[in-house]
């Protein structure tokens, strides 16, 4: 019988067979309440007095909720909630049946649940309101909710658990999540570091140098930001280039700062590049600064200060120091003090014997030791103004986030008034030192990243044209395996070889998509749909054998080829790494050429170079290089981008004065020769070819 009774009417009863946690979560529930009212009827059975006043036997939760509603004044005695009555004997049998046959609802429910809400057109915070939940909470679960319906499935089915979950709500897209979550399930890496990692590789984590150093400002221009709702530390700028931007700027203007108080030059670095460093002399601050009779007497006052507070708590500290105490009763613990400073600079606050020190005589105490420092601060060593004129300061970012300042440079081949002038100019970015008159140069015109970058779209290329020439590839193979395990090596029992994927990172693009990136993929997704269609060989590892070795003499060479590839890694030629001569005489024999799927962009190549490195190296824009080189180096660079997206859309004009009726497209030769051109390394050139040659002619000559 369904019975409607007043909230006053009800008491729980102790015949309730919910006996754990029975007021788990009241505050949600009662919000819910509140909300919607009572969706489920309490059961009850009449008291003992058999008066108005019942036993709640089910729903001991939802009547502690409409208590606490009418605690806060919600709702008064008078509510009437809808009860199911039964009889008293059955109190125990109906309380077990309500709690045993109740099925909770499974995780993905309630987050596609709270999903469902928010695309109703409620905002986190009323749907918190509404369930009397913390709006983080709220906030987790709808990002939970909004995941791949696939990931969602699979947790459903216990084949994900939560954290992996929670580590792919850092990107929003499913197709991202899909592609990532079947790459780390392939290598075996489905975990939430992996993930995260994968996820979050073209954004800058606040906690790393850069991102402290440019998010007060990042975050001042409104740019988009991304927050991990699971890990404390997890928030991300997304834009990586205009982070990159900001720390330039500010760099820059640390770099005038240093060239008004004197310096000669001052050179932003984003990245700290030793060979830059190395090729230029340091010198050492050459005048030494004292303090003065005024400063020395400031700050013994200041001094006396501090040891005249610290010795009224602590004067075992301050005995025999300036305004300390002037002794003790046990001075044991002075016997091994080596400390022959003028003041305590600290105490163990861990004593529980200790007096305790007010704060205000605390903030005092640290106060005071500011002011010691920053007289202390004012002494040293320090480089002169003479020096200065001839020296400069490199501007990187220090680990902590704040400038780091390397000073006192100066070029090698600076001699007198000249180093000024030989010094880069200042405010430039400085790209990775080139010396032309050498005849090896030290590193190339890149930033350490710019190298990074070059070489990975400079192997990927490598990779794609190996993989389609299984002769070459399955020389190479054996090449490596000769070298290896020739008499010249130690040669282990069975086989030690092994081999994994070169993971190809690039910090502006991803390299797996790509256009060589998504032609290596499917090559090799080709031969997986054959090989391996099942899910798994687990255990039956005969069976996969047995199936490569069916593969036709063809197949087996292509595949070869394919996973071999993938195995190399391919340096920037001389200008990035040591040079292999091997790769460099296959990349020329098979035609590999790194422009047929990369070319440079705005992003990812142009904004990362000098203008001189423009002028120098860009002659394949023929006059255009001087009608660039008066050009700011924003607009220079979108020009740039513009011409090599589209070279067949450059008009004459563009590149420097034409007569009108003379004007029109470029020549197709200079078009070609832009569409071929590659910064200097990336090309492949078997320059060991020529010493090869020769050798083998002198050997010919010898045999005549």
């Amino acid at each position: 019988m369904i019975k409607s009774i007043a909230l006053s009417n009800l008491r729980r009863s102790d015949r309730n067979v919910r006996k754990t946690y029975p007021f788990a979560d009241i505050e949600s529930m009662a919000a819910d309440i509140k909300a919607r009212g009572v969706l489920q009827n309490l059961i009850v059975i009449p008291t003992e007095a058999n008066d108005d006043t019942f036993e709640v036997v089910g729903g001991g939760r939802r009547l502690a909720a409409l208590e606490l509603l009418r605690t806060k004044g919600e709702i008064d005695g008078t509510y009437a909630v809808d009860c199911a009555v039964r009889d008293a004997d059955e109190a125990e049998e109906v309380s077990l049946a309500e709690n045993v046959q109740r099925v909770n609802m499974t995780p993905v429910d309630e987050y596609r649940a709270f999903a469902a809400l928010l695309e109703q057109g409620k905002t986190a915070e009323n749907i918190a309101i509404r369930f009397g939940l913390p709006v983080r909470a709220v906030q987790q679960r709808l990002k939970l909710g909004r995941l791949s319906p696939r990931l969602l499935d699979l947790f459903r089915d216990g084949k994900i658990d939560k954290e992996v979950c929670e580590a792919f709500t850092l990107s929003d897209d499913h197709a991202i999540q899909e592609r990532v979550y079947d790459a780390l399930k392939q290598s075996h890496s489905l975990h939430p570091y992996h993930i995260r990692k994968e996820l979050a590789q073209e954004r800058v984590p606040v906690t790393s140098k850069l991102g402290t150093f440019v998010r007060a400002d990042y975050v001042a221009k409104g740019l988009p930001v991304t927050e991990d709702l699971f890990k404390e530390d997890g928030t991300y700028l997304d834009d990586r280039t205009a982070a990159l931007e900001i720390a330039t700027a500010k760099l820059r203007r640390e770099c005038d700062r240093l060239v008004a108080e004197g310096w000669a030059w001052a050179k932003p670095m984003l990245e700290y590049d030793h060979a830059v460093l190395a090729s230029m002399r340091s010198t050492r601050p050459d005048q030494e600064r004292q303090l003065t009779a005024d400063q020395e007497d400031e700050r013994l006052a200041l001094v006396v200060a501090h040891n005249e507070i610290l010795s009224r708590y602590h004067p075992e500290l301050t005995v025999g120091r300036p305004g300390g105490a002037a002794s003790v009763e046990d001075d044991a613990k002075l016997e091994d003090d080596e400390d022959d400073g003028d003041y305590e600079d600290g105490f163990d606050e861990g004593d529980e014997d200790a007096p305790e020190i007010p704060q205000e005589d605390l903030d005092r105490m640290a106060e005071l030791k500011r002011l010691i420092a920053r007289i202390d601060a004012s002494k040293g060593r320090f480089y002169s103004a003479e020096l200065k004129a001839k020296a400069g300061v490199f501007v990187l970012i220090g680990s902590d986030g704040d400038f780091d300042l390397r000073e006192g440079y100066i070029a090698p081949d600076a001699t007198g008034e000249g180093e000024a002038a030989n010094a880069p100019p200042a405010g430039t970015l400085t790209q990775t030192g080139f010396d032309r008159s050498t005849s090896k140069p030290a590193r190339g015109p890149y930033t350490a990243a710019l190298v990074t970058d070059l070489e990975a779209h400079r192997t990927q290329a490598f990779q794609l044209a190996l993989a389609q020439e299984p002769q070459y590839a399955k020389s190479y193979l054996i090449y490596t395996l000769w070298v290896k395990l020739s008499i010249r090596c130690n040669m282990a029992a069975a086989s030690n070889l092994s081999g994994h994927f070169e993971r190809l990172s690039g910090s502006v693009v991803k390299m797996g998509e790509t256009p060589a990136g998504a032609a290596l993929a499917k090559l090799l997704d080709a031969f997986k749909s054959r090989i391996e269609p099942e899910k798994s060989y687990s255990g039956r590892e005969v069976l996969l054998f047995q199936t490569i070795h069916s593969l036709s003499d063809a197949d087996k060479d292509a595949v070869l080829a394919v996973l071999f590839a993938q195995t190399i890694s391919v340096s920037l030629s001389e200008y990035g790494g040591k040079r292999d001569d091997v790769v460099e005489h296959i990349g020329t024999e098979i035609g590999c050429d790194p422009a047929r799927t990369w070319r440079p962009t705005a992003t990812e190549f142009w904004s990362r170079v000098s203008k001189g490195f423009v002028l120098d190296e860009v002659a394949v824009v023929g006059k255009g290089v001087q009608t660039l080189a008066p050009a700011k180096k924003a607009q220079m660079v979108s020009t740039l981008d513009r011409w090599f997206g589209s070279p067949d859309a450059i008009l004459l004009s563009e590149l420097g004065p034409v007569a009108a009726d003379a004007d029109g497209p470029i020549p197709q030769d200079m078009v070609t020769g832009i569409q071929q051109w590659l910064p200097p390394g990336m090309a492949f050139a078997a320059e060991a070819e020529d010493v090869a040659s020769s050798s083998a002619t002198g050997v010919d000559e010898e045999a005549a």
